[in-house]
Formats: C-alpha cells, structure tokens, sequence
C-alpha cells in the first residue's frame, strides 16, 4: 500500500540518472568553473528559496490541492520582516531577529489557515481560491509599501553568509524542513490522512478522516514554509517587495512534477524534490555559463526546462507501464502453470 502511493520507482531512478548526467556532462564542459565549491555552493544557496516553495506544491498536490499564493505569502512575510526589524531599530540584536522572523512566520500561519479554512468550508477547487487570497496578500503588500522595495537594517544577512559543514545555512534549513516534511507524510497518522484525502476525497469523508483538519494543517504548513522561504529571500538581498521571485511559481510547480508528486493527489515522494531542484539548478547554471550574457538566455532555459519536464514525464510513464505489463504478463505466467498442474 505505501509503496503504491510513494509511485513508480522508475521515476526516481530516471530523475536520479539525470542528476547524474547533467553534473558530469557539466563538469566535464566547463571543469575550471563547474565542479568547483564555490559554485556548488552558489548553486545550494540558490536552490533552497525554491526548492520549499517546491516543499509547499508537493505537500499540497499529494492531498490533492495546489497552493497557487505561496510567492504572495512569501514576499508579504519578508515585507513585514523588513518592517518590523526597521521599527526595532538597528540595535535591537537579538530581539530585533527574532521578533522580524516571528512576524513573518505568523503571517505565513494565517495566510495559510486562511487558505485552509476557505478551501475546507466552502469546497471549492483550491486554483480559485488561491488565486483569490493570492491578490489579496499582493494588495495588502501593495497598499502597505505603496509598491515600494523595502530595506531591511541587514540584522539577517547571517543567515544568507553562515556554512554548516561547508554548506551555506540556508540550503540545511531546506534539508531539515525536507526531512521533516518526509517524516510526517510517511511515518504519521497525518501523513495517512493526507495520501487518503489526495487518493480520494469522497472515500476519505466517508471514511470519517478528519478531512477538513487536514486541509486546514496541510495548507496552514505551506504558508509557514512559504513564510520561510521569504525570509531566506529577504537575508540574501536585505530588500523585499511585492514583485520579488515572480517567476518562482512556476518554477516550483514543476520541481514538484518532476519530482513524480502527482498534482491529482495520492502519489509522490517529497524527498525527491531535492533530485528535482538540484536538476532544474545545474541545467539553469549550465545554461548560464554556455550562453554568457546572450538577452536570450531566459528563454533558452525555459525553452529546455520545458522540453525536460516533458521528456521526464514520458519516459517515466513509459517504464512505469513496460514495468506493469512485464508484471501482469508474469502473473498470467503463473495463473497457466496453476492451471496446467491442476489439470494433471
């Protein structure tokens, strides 16, 4: 049963193989700028904003919803860090850090149980929805900045610069809530509940789940996470604004879909999100690097991640469906010998 919902392990060899050839073919191009620390390193801190965004479109595909406000959440959760740090004042110290990722958490927590709530009370498809409260944080954000960047005072710049074993902080913050976020879908009730509701809504309700509670729980842990990518964001750049990491929606969506998460529910590993955002980054490295600073080189690599994304799922399904038949041809096998021994 587990291994059903976890999906096809041929995904993630095929994800795993790309990863694989990508980083030697990479490499082997480019061995004096490529394979280097200072590049991988540039390249985890890159990934970690991302890839818990990505966090937040998997665990809501696998109940099958999506969270379509996860950037809105995320830039109003950095504004009000910028804003409550600059009312601290630059000595606040400590205090002024906590207090400025405090505020963005629980904005990220009630744009969340918002999310939640409405989609569980008024059973309405989760793209409309978020799509509503998507323009309502961008215009709270808005009409608070007036549209303006906001700068904060640098009291976090730490944990864009901070390493743990040569990583950068914000790549083992990922990793941790990856961690975390895989525990609690594979070896918890909730976890249960939330592959029952993805799997089927009406059998979950008709099996008395605590359908609504894991909605609201689910969608409540998105905007906590949405709020934590904000705040890695806002570290690195000391600004934020309304419009930051536009183009993160979709990125996240499809690190999510490569990473075999079925958007209808039911199916997918979280931790393999890590083997689908470190692919999407080195292609976008490697298109980098190739292509210099050509004005085309946005569209070279949406151009490819597209064409990727689409040779990723085809061949998955392909191996996934050999690999069924193979099975039911040898099940036939069987079923005949059975027969052949009953009848002697």
């Amino acid at each position: 049963m587990i291994e059903a919902r976890l999906g096809p392990r041929a995904h993630i060899v095929l994800l795993g193989a790309l990863v694989v050839v990508l980083a030697g073919t990479l490499s082997a191009l480019a061995p004096s700028t490529f394979p280097t620390m200072r590049n991988m390193q540039s390249m985890m801190g890159q990934i970690a904003p991302l890839a818990i965004l990505a966090i937040c479109i998997g665990i809501t595909f696998l109940i099958g919803g999506i969270d379509l406000s996860i950037v809105a959440v995320a830039n109003c959760a950095a504004i009000t860090a910028a804003l409550v740090g600059e009312a601290m004042g630059p000595d606040a110290g400590a205090l002024g850090i906590m207090a400025a990722a405090g505020s963005a958490l629980v904005i990220g927590l009630l744009a969340g149980l918002t999310n939640g709530f409405l989609i569980a009370t008024l059973r309405v498809h989760p793209i409309p929805i978020t799509l509503g409260t998507m323009s309502v944080f961008i215009g709270i954000s808005t009409g608070i900045t007036n549209g303006a960047t906001v700068f904060g005072n640098g009291y976090m710049s730490g944990l864009s610069t901070a390493t743990v074993v040569l990583m950068p902080m914000t790549f083992v913050v990922f990793l941790v809530l990856l961690a975390l976020c895989t525990g609690i879908t594979l070896k918890t009730r909730t976890g249960f509940h939330m592959y029952a509701l993805g799997e089927s809504d009406k059998v979950a309700r008709y099996s008395r789940l605590p359908v609504t509670r894991t909605i609201v729980m689910t969608y409540a842990a998105s905007g906590v996470l949405a709020a934590i990518a904000g705040l890695i964001m806002f570290s690195s750049t000391n600004a934020a604004n309304v419009s930051f990491a536009s183009s993160y929606l979709m990125q996240a969506i499809l690190i999510a879909v490569v990473a075999g998460i079925d958007p209808y529910g039911g199916t997918g590993r979280l931790w393999a999100i890590l083997l689908g955002a470190a692919a999407m980054q080195m292609l976008q490295t490697g298109i980098n690097m190739s292509l210099g600073s050509w004005s085309g080189s946005a569209f070279a690599s949406n151009f490819i991640w597209g064409v990727l994304l689409i040779a990723v799922l085809g061949l998955s399904k392909w191996l996934s469906t050999r690999k069924h038949r193979t099975r039911e041809a040898e099940v036939e096998e069987k079923l005949e010998e059975a027969e052949a021994v009953g009848s002697a």
